[in-house]
């Protein structure tokens, strides 16, 4: 018995992750692996302030390369922002955490969101940090909703870009800025692929002035050791449950196979677009 547990483990740190299966719901016991796993953290090594659960609820990039997306906004108490699929809401409840502003974290996948809420009500926030259904391309809030918008790489999900784009407009208030991660492959071959050019040009016909862009590819990935090495915990639980072992091993990204490594991938570039919806 023990030694096919060991071999579980070993199989488990060699292999590459996702938390999240085609259909869009997690892995089967992810939440309970989850809050085991911060549990026994927190028993030797409290978790960062700001971060209640070491990174195990946030896709995608690191905090390092957040708080350059934050640069170009003001995130404090009054401010209201929404996190656009926002999936476990790691990056909202950063965002309320770091800065005290409140935080809508949208998104369309039912589990993330179910998810979400009860993690943020972990974490004490529910009185600034909000969950709720929905798509990027529509957007079920009125117009000049937000006082500040973000977006890491949830245009990816968008049917149409420039559509979600020029939604997002439409729901912030004028003279507020808006931070937008995106990934572009520049795979000449592959023309249907957007371009930096295909989305700051949807910026500027949605209405956006003062766009601006800083390219990120080589800060993107995760690299705080503590979160690393969470991620490795939770995916030894995961595989110890019996889940699929082989997509149970803690990445750089949880959902690696859709969010490719970008040093994996020599056409990939991934992008930080700023802008700012004019006052009139």
């Amino acid at each position: 018995m023990g030694a096919s547990r060991d071999a579980r483990r070993d199989e488990a740190d060699r292999a590459p992750v996702q938390w999240w299966r085609p259909n869009g719901a997690l892995l089967p016991g992810f939440e309970e692996a989850l809050i085991a796993t911060v549990k026994a953290l927190a028993a030797s090594l409290p978790a960062p302030r700001h971060d209640p659960f070491y990174g195990l609820d946030r896709d995608g990039p690191g905090l390092r390369v957040l708080e350059r997306l934050t640069r170009h906004g003001d995130f404090r108490k009054y401010v209201f922002v929404l996190d656009a699929a926002a999936g476990l809401g790691g990056a909202a409840r950063w965002l309320a955490l770091r800065y005290g502003c409140r935080v809508l974290a949208l998104d369309q996948q039912c589990a993330a969101l179910a998810v979400a809420r009860r993690l943020t009500r972990r974490a004490r926030l529910a009185d600034r940090v909000w969950s709720l259904a929905g798509s990027i391309d529509r957007i079920p809030v009125r117009d000049a909703t937000f006082t500040q918008i973000w977006a890491v790489e949830a245009l990816r999900r968008a049917r149409e870009p420039a559509r979600a784009i020029a939604e997002l407009f439409r729901v912030l208030r004028p003279g507020s800025p808006i931070a937008l991660q995106v990934r572009v492959h520049r795979d000449p071959s592959d023309a249907r692929s957007p371009t930096l050019g295909t989305y700051r040009s949807a910026l500027a016909a949605a209405g956006f002035v003062d766009v601006d862009c800083e390219d990120v590819t080589g800060e993107h990935e995760e690299t705080s050791p503590l979160v690393l090495s969470a991620r490795t915990q939770l995916a030894r639980r995961l595989a110890e449950r019996g889940g699929n072992v082989a997509a149970a091993r803690a990445a750089a990204e949880p959902r690696a196979p859709t969010l490719p490594a970008a040093r994996d991938e020599p056409h990939l570039r991934v992008y930080q677009l700023f802008a700012r919806r004019p006052s009139v």
